[in-house]
């Protein structure tokens, strides 16, 4: 069945996805990344494919680690002021960062990142953050608060990707990687008080990471489960909106997308217009046939109008054999002409039972929009109009 594009522009968006303090400019970052694969479709493509929306997911989360990345070397900025960290350290991981943030943006901008098993490049990014950090550590060792700060919020990063077992492997590299660390230094500079302070937080870290990596996969599958039931809950209130027989909108369904076009048109000024469509002599089908003949019947037309309808349009059931079709962008003209080459092409409609009863017909009742009325008038004008129609023969378009 082809839904309705008014629908379809409703898709909800990505999880997790809401506005932030960086959004903009990861907006505006992440256009500019998606632009290749953007040039690269034909010009009649309107919409990003799956692919380049999934890529435009994870350059997202590529930035926002990035920018964490920044207020990481702002961190140590404040440290060098304080005299905690020397000016080459500052220029070192300052350096490290930025080089690390370009070469992974083009691999996102170039689409290397897609011949990987993981197109995030969640590892990666988190290998190059710890063997940052953990130089800075060995440069400056009053850093280490900072390295564990940002040493879990990295994890958290890793997190959205990988199970909470590789994310327990990566935090326990990391910690064998800190006390190489600290060993290093020792055994170079025999600080013992240093030494003291390093194996302090090595223990602290410890402590802390499986209970880290235990609640986080515990929220993990909290997060999972929501989804599961928001899919549940959005597929149950998709199929409270469709008609059971033909599949299109039910009538609570086209009340409310009227009102909302009503809206829409004294918002901006467009033509709204409404047909009210009626099979003409319908009875004759169940009583020559049988219901399931019937709704054969109304299966049928309710296809043959979905395959006409623009993308604008909006068509549903409104009970029995009665069907609304609303048409936006759209004045009284073109809307009976619409309506007319929709008569057109159901008389034309092959339906194999009907050749003992005759063809089928529809009658339309068309009424646009005048901005101060409500859309229940409007609707009333064109069910007169149907009326009028069926008074005058039938198989005819009348305003």
């Amino acid at each position: 069945m082809r839904t309705p594009a008014i629908t379809a522009t409703q898709a909800t968006r990505p999880q997790g996805a809401g506005p932030g303090p960086l959004s903009p400019f990861v907006d505006t970052v992440t256009r500019f990344a998606a632009g290749g694969a953007a040039a690269a479709r034909s010009h009649g493509a309107l919409s990003p494919t799956l692919d380049e929306t999934k890529q435009r997911l994870r350059l997202r989360r590529f930035l926002f680690a990035s920018a964490f990345s920044v207020v990481y070397v702002l961190v140590l900025a404040i440290f060098h002021l304080q005299d905690k960290v020397d000016r080459g350290t500052l220029i070192d991981a300052s350096a490290i960062v930025a080089g690390s943030i370009l070469i992974l943006f083009a691999f996102f901008r170039l689409g290397v990142n897609l011949r990987f098993a993981d197109p995030s490049l969640t590892v990666p990014q988190f290998v190059l953050s710890v063997a940052t950090m953990l130089y800075v550590v060995y440069r400056a060792p009053e850093t280490r608060l900072v390295f564990t700060a940002f040493f879990f919020v990295a994890l958290m990063f890793g997190m959205l990707r990988h199970s909470g077992k590789k994310v327990a492997v990566l935090g326990a590299v990391s910690l064998l990687g800190f006390a190489f660390v600290v060993g290093l230094r020792y055994a170079y500079h025999h600080d013992v008080a240093t030494l003291r302070l390093d194996m302090l937080q090595i223990v602290v870290v410890a402590v802390t990471l499986p209970w880290f990596v235990f609640i986080g996969g515990h929220v993990k599958r909290l997060q999972r489960g929501l989804s599961e039931v928001s899919t549940k809950l959005e597929d149950l209130e998709e199929r409270a909106r469709l008609d059971d027989l033909t599949g299109v909108y039910n009538r609570r369904a086209l009340m409310v997308a009227m009102e909302k076009s009503k809206r829409r048109a004294d918002a901006n000024g467009e033509p709204l217009s409404i047909c009210v469509i009626d099979l003409d002599l319908f009875k004759r089908y169940n009583d020559e046939f049988n219901h399931l003949t019937g709704d054969n019947v109304l299966r049928l037309f309710a296809q043959a109008v979905q395959a006409g309808l623009r993308a604008t349009d909006v068509f549903g059931r409104y009970g029995g054999e009665e069907f609304v079709q609303i048409l936006r962008h759209t004045a009284l003209t073109g809307a009976m002409a619409d309506a007319e080459r929709l008569r057109e092409r159901i008389c034309a409609l092959d339906i194999p039972f009907s050749r003992a009863v005759g063809p089928l017909t529809v009658s339309i009742g068309v009424a646009q929009y005048e901005p101060g009325e409500t859309i229940i008038e409007t609707f009333a004008r064109a069910d007169a109009a149907l009326y009028k129609a069926k008074q005058r023969g039938r198989n005819r378009v009348e305003c």
